[in-house]
């Protein structure tokens, strides 16, 4: 799997960085520290679809700009993954796995992967009635118009992100405001932990939100990673961006944000 371990060490530089008071801006160079959830080698997710996938992210240049195209192999038997498999999230070292379908069955189930492995959910919500209005935003200290918030079980707490072109950046949100998204949308408190996020996209004039895998949220980081260029992103990151959402909604669930979509 020669292209494959060669695409997964690129997109294992895709790392979190926690912002701190006085952080430069997205984008500017600064020290960056390993992340809650890393990719395996071979793993598709964060930065780019699986080569041959189509739509937001699809053939991803890896760091050194060669354009993705091995067949990925499951990380778990080794055998050929296929160009749209599932992800599972390695809870041991905080990393995703490729896995092919027979083994996405497998671990299809809350007790199959114990303490080892959970599968990364395929199902995508379109929340028709989230409410987050202007000084919620504001109050969660998001320096751009997109963000991803997950249960981290490790810690034990909610971690927020935002997408820059030095990857997932984390912005750590005030509990009492977190609290109050919680109360107002019950949908949250039914994330699956570690796997599924809230992905808010307030871009231009849009105001949508979503439940997604989180695998979707790392592919978005990914666009800004590999396609940013300059100062301001340029055109290309903006039509990927564009591509990604418009993509999104084809394959989303309209629901409400009401209700936890499990029990």
């Amino acid at each position: 799997m020669t292209g494959g371990r060669a695409a997964g060490s690129a997109l294992r530089r895709l790392i979190t960085r926690r912002q701190r008071p006085g952080d430069a801006a997205p984008g500017a160079a600064g020290p960056v520290a390993a992340g809650p959830i890393a990719v395996g080698p071979g793993a598709v997710a964060p930065g780019a679809s699986a080569p041959g996938a189509t739509g937001p992210g699809a053939a991803a240049p890896d760091a050194s700009g060669a354009a993705g195209g091995a067949e990925e192999t499951c990380e778990l038997c080794g055998a050929p993954a296929g160009a749209a498999h599932r992800h599972l999230l390695d809870l041991a070292d905080r990393e995703l796995r490729c896995a092919c379908r027979a083994c996405a069955l497998l671990f299809d189930h809350a007790a199959a992967g114990g303490d080892r492995y959970r599968l990364v959910p395929d199902d995508r919500w379109f929340l028709r009635d989230f409410v987050l209005d202007d000084a919620t935003w504001a109050d969660l200290g998001i320096p751009v118009q997109m963000a991803f918030a997950l249960h981290d079980s490790a810690e034990g707490r909610t971690a927020l992100f935002y997408p820059s072109p030095a990857g997932a950046v984390e912005s750590p949100p005030a509990e009492e405001t977190w609290r109050r998204l919680e109360e107002t949308n019950p949908v949250l408190r039914g994330l699956a932990p570690d796997v599924e996020a809230l992905l808010v996209n307030r871009t231009g004039t849009a105001r949508e939100h979503w439940i997604v895998p989180v695998d979707d949220c790392y592919t978005l980081v990914g666009l800004l990673r590999t396609r940013w260029k300059g100062l301001a992103g340029g055109p290309d990151v903006r039509n990927e961006i564009t591509g990604f959402f418009t993509e999104l909604r084809r394959r989303s669930t309209t629901t409400s944000a009401g209700h936890p979509l499990r029990t």
